[in-house]
């Protein structure tokens, strides 16, 4: 049946329609019921902000770590260089 019967039939058309407004009715109370509030959503992204600020904290340290590890054990340690010997002549 279309919306056209439905409204224009009989009473027990208006009872059908009753219901499918209860059944939506309902369904919109459990939904409005798990939304998420304005608390939930700052928590939240406080929570993600401490997340992001940490991993990005902790990846920085990583990588100066192992770059300072490849940097200090991929070169050769240098020879010291030959000291330098300044002889002064022999004064009068």
């Amino acid at each position: 049946m279309n919306i056209q019967t439905k409204v224009t039939g009989p009473g027990g058309s208006v009872v059908e329609m009753r219901e499918c407004f209860d059944r939506i009715d309902t369904h919109l109370d459990r939904i409005v019921a798990n939304m998420v509030t304005k608390a939930d959503l700052a928590q939240f992204s406080a929570t993600m902000i401490k997340w992001i600020v940490g991993t990005v904290t902790c990846g920085g340290l990583a990588a100066t770590t192992a770059m300072a590890f490849v940097l200090n054990s991929a070169a050769p340690p240098c020879a010291a260089p030959a000291p330098i010997v300044i002889q002064l002549p022999p004064t009068k």
